[in-house]
């Protein structure tokens, strides 16, 4: 895999942890419209980075 694909990749997992974050305190404080745009948010990282996953 190259440097940039790696990269970018683990650029994706920080964006999904820090929506991961951001989901549950949105739902611990009952904010579900919030909550639902970091879930969708996760979803999106989720889907590129299995463009770069190989297939198992």
């Amino acid at each position: 895999m190259s440097q940039i694909v790696q990269a970018y990749m683990n650029q994706e997992w920080d964006y999904y942890d820090l929506n991961l974050a951001k989901a549950l305190k949105a739902v611990e404080q009952d904010d579900l419209d919030h909550a639902s745009a970091y879930f969708q948010r996760i979803a999106w990282a989720l889907h590129s980075l299995a463009k770069h996953h190989p297939a198992n």
